[in-house]
C-alpha cells in the first residue's frame, strides 16, 4: 500500500477507534528477533517484516503497533485481500470501527468475499482475546506453540 494511503488509514484509525493500551510499549527489536531460533514467534515476525520491507510501527495504540504480529500469528499475508480478512478477525476480537469500515469497503468493492470474512470472524472467536496476550513473553516460543496456547487457527 502506498505510504500516503497507509498514513491516512492509520490516522483514521487513531481518530475513530477507542485507543487500546496507547501507553503500553511493545519492544520489537528487529536485530534481536532476527537472531532467535528458526520458527520462533520473534524470528517469524522479523522474517515477515524483512520479507515485505516493513519497519515496526511505533505510533498508534497497541493494536496498531502489534498489527504485523497478528499477521504472523494468523498466517495472513499483507495482500489487500488478507489485510481485509485480518481486519475482520481484529473486529471480532474487539470494538474497532475502522476495521468494520474497511471490511465493508472490501466487500462492496469485491476485494474480499463474505465467506472469507465469516471464516475470519469464526476463527477470531475461537481464539483467546489477543489484547490480553503478552507478546514479548512469547518471542522465543515456537510459533505453533503460541498459536496452540492462544487457540489461533492459521488461515
Amino acid at each position: 500500500m502506498a505510504t500516503q494511503g497507509l498514513k491516512f488509514i492509520l490516522q483514521l484509525a487513531q481518530t475513530i477507534n477507542p485507543q487500546i493500551k496507547p501507553e503500553q510499549p511493545l519492544e520489537l527489536d528487529l536485530n534481536q528477533l532476527r537472531h532467535l531460533p528458526q520458527g520462533t514467534l520473534g524470528r517469524e515476525v522479523a522474517r515477515f517484516l524483512d520479507e515485505h520491507g516493513f519497519e515496526p510501527l511505533n505510533s498508534g495504540d497497541w493494536i496498531q503497533r502489534s498489527h504485523d504480529v497478528w499477521h504472523v500469528l494468523t498466517g495472513l499475508s499483507p495482500s489487500a485481500e488478507d489485510e481485509l480478512i485480518l481486519q475482520a478477525f481484529t473486529r471480532a476480537q474487539l470494538f474497532r470501527p475502522s476495521c468494520a469500515v474497511l471490511v465493508l469497503l472490501g466487500l462492496l468493492t469485491r476485494r474480499c468475499s463474505l465467506g472469507d470474512i465469516l471464516k475470519a470472524i469464526h476463527y477470531s472467536r475461537l481464539s483467546d482475546r489477543l489484547v490480553e496476550w503478552n507478546i514479548e513473553e512469547d518471542w522465543t516460543t515456537p510459533l505453533g506453540e503460541v498459536r496452540n496456547k492462544l487457540g489461533v487457527v492459521p488461515f
